[in-house]
């Protein structure tokens, strides 16, 4: 037969024994959260730039807020979003949303929006609703008033 022999410095009372599964499985679950955490944000990576220009004709934009999506050149991985603001003025925006990095669709109603998680922009690229913290990028634009179209720095 055998025997067990307890001391008082092996026995743990129910309440220690309480105490201490209730310690672990707290760190198991905070370990849990942060591995989700960081592998929500192994996808973040930056997006290859590509750095110079592309000339885009405007010729169809007759109206303010009318807007085109350009997706010959793509400095971001995405396209480049066209909105007319006036007759000589335009904004060049990346459709990279900078969230997480989903293509945000062309604007609707004035605003743009990102299905992936529901940020909004307006015309410009400014953030008007989160989750996303900061505007689209917003490319340098030149206006050629005889030959209709934009040049945009990238």
């Amino acid at each position: 037969m055998t025997q067990q022999i307890f001391s008082l410095e092996t026995a743990v009372g129910r309440r220690e024994f309480l105490k201490r599964t209730g310690i672990a499985l707290t760190g198991l679950t905070l370990a849990g959260a942060l591995g989700e955490i960081l592998a929500s944000c192994a996808g973040l990576t930056s997006p290859n730039i590509t750095h110079g220009t592309t000339t885009i004709d405007v010729s169809s934009l007759t109206t303010n807020g009318s807007f085109l999506v350009d997706s010959a050149v793509s400095p971001d991985g995405t396209p480049i979003l066209v909105i007319r603001q006036s007759a000589t003025s335009y904004t060049a925006l990346s459709m990279l949303c900078t969230h997480q990095g989903c293509q945000v669709n062309p604007p609707s109603g004035g605003v743009i929006y990102c299905a992936c998680h529901g940020s909004r922009f307006d015309i410009h690229g400014n953030v008007t609703a989160g989750p996303a913290s900061s505007g689209l990028t917003n490319y340098s634009v030149t206006y050629n008033a005889s030959a209709r179209n934009i040049t945009v720095n990238y």
